[in-house]
């Protein structure tokens, strides 16, 4: 069975772990049926904490577990958690480099009728400022099961971004993840597309749409899908830009302190001429909508803001 369900890969990845490795503990608040966990608490139910709706408390739960050799998940929504505790993660998981994976999901404008309040589009930006700390924003299903194992082994605190609806499957089953490495999903020579998560499907879009336009159908587009935003594959990363000289950053995040901001320090600081644009929420917050493209051509992130974009970025 094809599973397009984010958070329902890592749900059900998670119960496939738990049987074979009993040191990991679920601290979860109140949001176990949204984050598929129904199987793992009915399996493993002294290993499944309900903390309720009490997100610092969940925090300092997850971590004292931790502390007595546990590999934690904390598991919650992105508006919540890493929004709500944000400090207990700081200085009980992160300055004690605790063994915790903090679960955000429904984060992005993809919660699309949930509204600004639960569309987190500040927790990239709030996780990548903490020392210690790891953060990975999954494309896919296939690609949040090969996360979740893979930070399941890692004892360093991590956090990892998971989205409300079901999206497109885009990576090749048979890449691996690694920690601190990217993917190139499709091979380009004109511009660089850089982003994580399943908006990453709009640079598919755009370049089927130059291949149909005489004027720009040589154009080939370059797609990196950066998961693991912290580490960051600089070596990837640089390679493409100073193989196409265009820079393209699109992510359903704030362009403060998103994955764009650390592309673009990562490149200044290389010494690459480079152009550059970065399409993000620009410091506004959500609102609700029937669609997650709506609004997405609202905030300027959506395939056709990609394409004026592209053409821009060539005409610079």
């Amino acid at each position: 069975m094809i599973i397009n369900s984010i958070r329902q890969a890592f749900g059900e990845t998670l119960a496939k772990l738990g049987k074979t490795n009993k040191n990991i503990y679920v601290v979860n608040a109140d949001l176990k049926s949204p984050l598929f966990l129904n199987s793992f608490a009915k399996k493993f139910p002294h290993r499944f904490i309900e903390c309720g709706v009490s997100e610092n408390n969940a925090a300092g739960v997850a971590a004292g577990l931790a502390k007595t050799g546990k590999t934690v998940f904390l598991t919650s929504f992105a508006c919540f958690s890493p929004a709500i505790n944000w400090n207990t993660i700081k200085q009980s998981i992160c300055y004690n480099n605790s063994n915790v994976k903090i679960i955000g999901s429904h984060a992005g404008l993809l919660s699309t009728d949930l509204g600004a309040t639960h569309q987190m589009l500040e927790d990239i930006s709030l996780m990548r400022s903490l020392p210690n700390m790891e953060v990975f924003s999954s494309l896919d299903a296939l690609e949040t099961e090969k996360i979740t194992k893979v930070i399941t082994f890692s004892k360093k605190p991590a956090y990892l971004r998971l989205v409300r609806p079901t999206t497109p499957n885009l990576l090749n089953p048979k890449l691996n993840f690694t920690i601190g490495k990217s993917h190139i999903l499709k091979s380009g020579k004109n511009i660089t597309i850089i982003g994580h998560g399943p908006i990453l499907e709009e640079a598919f879009q755009v370049q089927a749409k130059l291949n149909l336009d005489d004027k720009y159908k040589k154009i080939s587009l370059e797609i990196i899908n950066c998961s693991s935003i912290k580490p960051l594959d600089t070596v990837a990363i640089l390679k493409s830009v100073k193989k196409t000289g265009h820079l393209i950053c699109l992510e359903d995040h704030q362009k403060n302190g998103g994955l764009g901001e650390a592309v673009a320090s990562l490149v200044l600081s290389s010494n690459f001429p480079c152009k550059f644009i970065h399409l993000a929420v620009d410091n506004s917050f959500g609102r609700s909508a029937k669609t997650y493209q709506e609004l997405y051509d609202y905030y300027g992130i959506g395939v056709n803001n990609l394409l004026t974009a592209v053409k821009k970025i060539l005409l610079k």
